[in-house]
C-alpha cells in the first residue's frame, strides 16, 4: 500500500447544524403570519423593548417568549420537538434519562434597516430559527466559528466553503427550520428589502426525567 493511500482527513469537534422543512407550511403560512402581526399589535411591552434594543424591527423575546402555549403555533411547536429529538439522537445524547423541553418560542419581524447583533443563548442546549416570510434578498443569518484559536492565524483559502470559513452566512428560506447548539455565536445582518423578514426563534434544554 502506498503512503498516499494511508492519508486520512478526520473531522474533530464538529458543530452540527440541522435543517428541516415544515411539511404543513403551505397551508399554515398565512395564518401564522397574521398571528405574528396581531401579537405585535397587542404587545405594547414588546414594542417598547424593540424600540430600545431592536430598532426598525419587532421581537417578542422579552415580553411574549412562551408562544408554544399559543394554539396558533401548537403544530409548529410539535414539529420543532420532532426535529429536536432527531437532532439529539443523531448526536448520541442520553435521551433515555433526559428529555427535551422547549423553554422559549418568540417571534421576530425584521423591517427595512433592522438587524440582530451577534449573540448566544445561555442556559440551553439547542437554539434555532424558523422562517415564515423572506424575499430573495432577505438578510442572511451568520454563524461564527466557535473556536477562539481559529481566529489567530487563519490559513489563506483557495475556495470559501461553509466548512472552512470563519463566518458562514445562510440565506433564509420560507418554511425552513434551522437548529444548532445554543452556544454557537450567530446574528442577522441588516435587512435591505422593503418587505418584512418574519421568523420565530426558540430554545430547548435537556432535563432529567423523573424516575418511575
Amino acid at each position: 500500500m502506498s503512503q498516499a493511500a494511508k492519508m486520512t482527513l478526520r473531522a474533530l469537534f464538529p458543530t452540527f447544524l440541522h435543517e428541516a422543512w415544515y411539511p404543513d407550511f403551505a397551508a399554515e403560512k398565512e395564518p401564522l403570519i397574521r398571528r405574528i402581526y396581531a401579537i405585535r399589535d397587542e404587545d405594547g411591552a414588546g414594542r417598547e423593548y424593540s424600540a430600545r434594543h431592536y430598532p426598525h424591527g419587532f421581537t417578542s423575546f422579552r415580553s411574549r417568549d412562551r408562544l408554544y402555549t399559543d394554539p396558533a403555533f401548537r403544530k409548529l411547536a410539535d414539529f420543532m420537538f420532532q426535529v429536536a429529538y432527531d437532532y439529539g439522537h443523531k448526536q448520541f445524547w442520553d435521551l433515555e434519562n433526559f428529555e427535551l423541553a422547549m423553554t422559549q418560542l418568540w417571534c421576530n419581524i425584521n423591517s427595512r434597516h433592522s438587524f440582530h447583533r451577534d449573540h448566544v443563548h445561555p442556559y440551553s442546549q439547542i437554539s434555532g430559527v424558523f422562517y415564515l416570510q423572506c424575499g430573495p434578498g432577505a438578510a442572511p443569518i451568520s454563524l461564527k466559528d466557535p473556536r477562539p484559536a481559529r481566529w489567530m492565524v487563519p490559513a489563506p483559502l483557495r475556495e470559501n466553503r461553509a466548512e472552512n470559513t470563519l463566518i458562514t452566512t445562510l440565506p433564509p428560506e420560507e418554511g425552513k427550520l434551522l437548529m444548532f447548539p445554543a452556544w454557537l455565536d450567530h446574528g442577522v445582518s441588516q435587512q435591505h428589502e422593503d418587505a418584512d423578514r418574519i421568523s420565530m426563534s426558540y430554545n430547548f434544554e435537556l432535563r432529567r426525567k423523573n424516575p418511575g
